[in-house]
């Protein structure tokens, strides 16, 4: 398949802060698809090959060296000799089809072996980092075909990713009925680092104290975790994953609940119609957690153990808000390949937070995080990558700053894009699903299969803590556990 990438051209691709700031994480989801016409040449095994390797050539970075020069200075190194070649690989299951889908598509149900690599960037086998990681699972009596795809988040942030599996998705489409010609006239794939810097405007606003105080403040730790290799770094952060032992699930919340709860908070929040769904479930989120984490603290204190001893005295929550900025720096139209994620951290009261969820309670909490999405415009984003930009080894001084710190919490504010829009022709996804084992105290909103109904919510907590969160009786009104 190396015949579809000989037109790539070597070249190195500088990443930014940008870009290492997710370095640690893989992104990882599964497709699932169903053979319901019974048609033997389901997917063809032939044609996922050729379009995948087609769309690769459309991104090169999916085939780069990740190397490291000076703290904090990564590079994407793409060299037509010596292709990082992605792990693509194939297999079948004696799992069928109905039975995942009767189970909900349960992460129990699944077949062994699905993820091939972790949820952390780290070498595999060949002892390289592989940007791109795939595996194709034929399912019993060609009963369907699940697609498990890792990309790396030193070169994509979820829209990228998504990107990325679409394009492949309409090469397959173009190869299927003998258009071929048509490829050339898809709309490009961007790897260019300049799409982001070159949509900022004149004007600028401060960056809020925390995150500043974050990302500017020396730390030797920090500094060390930039100097070492990526392959080291990937190697040291999957083993810490491994040990957090994080457990996850998936929640989902319909629109009607989130319009009740909007109507429910009038009075108790400064302007509850111009509150957007992101806002509800951050506050809600947030609050249910912080309960959670507190009510296991306290367990800990009459066993004579604890959550979190070194956090005994803290009052305050790190709270870190990601935003992806596409669409706020007007480049949403562009098919960029890259990351265009901004974090806003600050710090919430944690007396405020472990209240009982209440329509007043969460109200109150919505008008006090109203602080966090209110100023965050161009100007804001602007600023950032100002404040950045000249400190490449900056990407792990949050690691650094919060590692003691294992209530500190991480909230993905806009919703993923709709990965059920990816049809190879034979139909829509069924289900999508990231993989389970991953990185503590992340919230996520995920497009739901019915997009028109509500979102999907992935929550990653310490097993302790996720015990809690499903005890609690306001999140379980207002959230369905999916699995």
């Amino acid at each position: 398949m190396e015949k579809f990438l000989c037109n790539i051209k070597s070249q190195t691709i500088h990443l930014s802060v940008l870009d290492t700031q997710g370095s640690f994480a893989n992104i990882p989801f599964v497709f699932f698809y169903e053979n319901s016409a019974g048609s033997p040449d389901f997917m063809d095994s032939d044609l996922l090959r050729e379009s995948f390797y087609r769309t690769v050539a459309q991104a090169p970075t999916l085939v780069g060296h990740i190397r490291a020069k000076g703290r904090g200075r990564i590079r994407a190194v793409i060299d037509n000799e010596d292709f990082n070649m992605p792990d693509y690989r194939e297999s079948t299951s004696d799992i069928h089809f109905a039975d995942l889908k009767s189970d909900g598509f349960n992460w129990r149900s699944w077949p062994l072996g699905v993820n091939t690599v972790g949820p952390m960037s780290q070498a595999g086998s060949e002892g390289e980092i592989k940007p791109i990681n795939v595996h194709i699972i034929r399912l019993k009596d060609n009963s369907g075909v699940m697609i498990y795809v890792s990309m790396i988040h030193y070169i994509v942030d979820c829209p990228g990713y998504t990107a990325v599996v679409k394009r492949w998705s309409e090469i397959y489409q173009l190869l299927l009925s003998g258009d071929v010609e048509k490829i050339a006239d898809l709309p490009p794939l961007s790897i260019n680092r300049q799409v982001v810097l070159q949509s900022l405007p004149k004007e600028r606003l401060p960056v809020n104290r925390e995150t500043e105080k974050t990302f500017t403040k020396f730390s030797l730790l920090a500094e060390f975790f930039a100097w070492i290799p990526p392959k080291v770094r990937g190697h040291i952060s999957s083993k810490i994953v491994k040990r957090q032992n994080a457990e996850t699930h998936m929640f989902h919340i319909s629109f009607s609940a989130l319009d009740s709860l909007r109507q429910s908070m009038a009075g108790h929040a400064a302007d509850p119609s111009k509150v957007n769904d992101s806002d509800i479930i951050m506050a809600l989120t947030t609050k249910t957690i912080v309960q959670a984490q507190q009510a296991t603290k306290e367990k800990g204190r009459k066993m004579g153990t604890c959550f979190n001893a070194l956090n005994r005295e803290k009052s305050d929550l790190p709270l870190a808000v990601v935003f992806e900025v596409r669409d706020r720096l007007g480049i949403s139209d562009i098919k960029y390949v890259g990351n265009a994620l901004i974090p806003k951290i600050q710090l919430k009261n944690i007396a405020d937070l472990q209240t009982p969820t209440t329509i007043e309670s969460l109200g109150q909490t919505i008008t006090d995080f109203s602080d966090i999405t209110q100023d965050f415009s161009a100007p804001y984003i602007a600023s950032h990558i100002d404040m950045i930009m000249p400190r490449p080894s900056s990407f792990t001084r949050p690691m650094a700053r919060y590692v003691r710190r294992k209530d500190a919490l991480t909230y993905i504010y806009d919703l993923s894009p709709n990965m059920y829009d990816i049809d190879f022709g034979t139909g829509k996804p069924c289900w999508v699903s990231p993989i389970q084992p991953f990185r503590t105290n992340l919230t996520q909103l995920l497009t739901s299969k019915d997009p028109a109904e509500g979102i999907d919510v992935f929550i990653s907590l310490f097993p302790n803590v996720m015990k809690e969160v499903l005890k609690n009786e306001f999140w379980n009104r207002t959230a369905k556990l999916i699995y």
